[in-house]
């Protein structure tokens, strides 16, 4: 399985490479408490913290462990957020898709799920995945209506899963689309997806 690290294109959104220079384009969107709830993370409410979490991906990327992209409108051309392969195991076939966030104006606009939607069939045409990873925590409802939207079955609750930064203790719910599924998932998805005029939001994740 080789991932490699091609720009994706939607409908709605273009996936990019993350870069050093992708810092600057993404402040502005990261910088609202409500998308770090739940992902472990200060706040980046500073270009520097920015900063960090770009280098802290590029780094994990250049161990193997994290192929990262930025979500790009296609309308506008500006940064919204981010998505990344993560836990990529190559003997295995499987990956996960993971450290995904939206800037608030564009939740439940359908960004988010033709980045997964990208994510995923690139995984499983190109890549020759044969499971493909979605977790989230069990407090985090908005996020599992959306994976349950894009086809994912939910496997089941890893309890006690991990310690948070503010002491919580976190269960982790696993969901999967493996490549069985996806013939089914991808004609989910497409359906949705051709009801979209190009570059327009629509639908609710």
């Amino acid at each position: 399985m080789e991932l490699g690290q091609p720009t994706l294109t939607g409908k709605l959104i273009r996936l990019e490479p993350l870069t050093e220079d992708s810092a600057a384009a993404l402040a502005e969107a990261a910088k609202h408490a409500e998308i770090w709830r739940y992902l472990d993370e200060p706040t980046p409410d500073t270009m520097q913290a920015v900063s960090d979490l770009v280098e802290e991906a590029i780094e994990e990327q250049r161990q193997g462990v994290r192929v990262p992209y930025v979500i790009t409108e296609r309308l506008h051309g500006n940064a919204i957020g981010s998505i990344s392969f993560i836990d990529i195991q190559p003997r295995h076939r499987g990956v996960e898709i993971g450290w995904a966030w939206v800037t608030p104006s564009h939740w439940r606009t359908g960004a988010a799920r033709e980045a997964s939607y990208l994510l995923m069939r690139h995984a499983f045409e190109t890549a020759g995945a044969i499971r493909v990873v979605f977790k989230t925590d069990s407090r985090n409802l908005r996020s599992q209506r959306a994976i349950e939207r894009i086809g994912a079955t939910r496997e089941g609750v890893f309890r006690n899963h991990r310690i948070l930064l503010d002491g919580h203790i976190r269960h982790s719910i696993f969901y999967s689309v493996t490549v069985e599924d996806w013939p089914g998932v991808r004609q989910l998805l497409d359906s949705w997806r051709e009801s979209l005029p190009p570059g327009k939001a629509g639908g609710e994740e």
